[in-house]
């Protein structure tokens, strides 16, 4: 199966490579994010950046001519430089994480909010003509006032999307692990085994095999996170 229409070539041999020079980082890292992942938002979310970091941020960073030489004059300790890079980017995420919860959610409401004001004005209504203030003002106080209960709501809910987006995360790359695993280390056979060599050019059994492995890993990640929630509320 040809993904190439779907994702850059470039991006998915990176992140090839990255996945599979990184496994004793990654590998751990998806099993925490799947089975742990309503042990403590901080370690999740640190995690999280760790994940976002040899994902997305390194396999983009690498298209910039002066870093890609700078690994590559690493030699064998790529590893290790992948690895700080990430730490330090985690601690940052981290970070980022709860300012973006914050005015996310706020510019989220503010904006339902502002649209809502709108479409009062537009009611032209008699009773605008009676307010204390100009009726152009009722846009923007709607704006806050919505904008600070939907970010209120986003901080109560706070560990619930993370725990979600941790479960989502680990799946995914559990379930790329457990077919590349099985393939180097068995004689199972999907396809031309592809998935050994490349993602550009992965079988269509290999493909669906991940994406099976992925629902069956979120169904495990979800029940074990609504049991440990009920065994919390038990013990409340």
């Amino acid at each position: 199966m040809d993904v190439n229409g779907f994702v850059n070539n470039e991006v998915l041999t990176t992140l090839y490579l990255l996945m599979v020079n990184s496994i004793y980082v990654l590998l751990p890292l998806s099993i925490f994010f799947l089975f742990f992942s309503k042990i403590s938002s901080k370690v999740t979310i640190f995690l999280l950046g760790i994940y976002a970091s040899y994902s997305i941020m390194i396999p983009y960073l690498l298209k910039i001519p002066f870093i890609n030489d700078f690994i590559v004059s690493t030699g064998d300790f790529s590893f290790f430089v992948y690895l700080i890079f990430s730490l330090i980017f985690g601690f940052v995420f981290y970070h980022l994480v709860n300012l973006a919860f914050i005015v996310g959610g706020f510019l989220l409401g503010g904006l339902i909010g502002y649209s809502i004001g709108t479409f009062i004005i537009s009611s032209n209504g008699e009773w605008l003509n009676n307010l204390p203030f100009a009726a152009s003002y009722i846009p923007w106080i709607v704006f806050a006032v919505l904008g600070v209960i939907i970010s209120i709501i986003f901080s109560k809910n706070y560990e619930s999307i993370i725990s979600t987006l941790s479960i989502i995360f680990g799946s995914f790359i559990l379930s790329f692990y457990t077919i590349f695993l099985l393939e180097k280390y068995t004689k199972i056979t999907l396809g031309n085994n592809s998935l050994l060599e490349s993602l550009d050019q992965i079988s269509q059994p290999e493909f669906y095999s991940i994406f099976i492995s992925f629902i069956i890993y979120m169904v495990i990640g979800f029940y074990f996170s609504m049991r440990k929630n009920k065994k919390d509320k038990r013990i409340g």
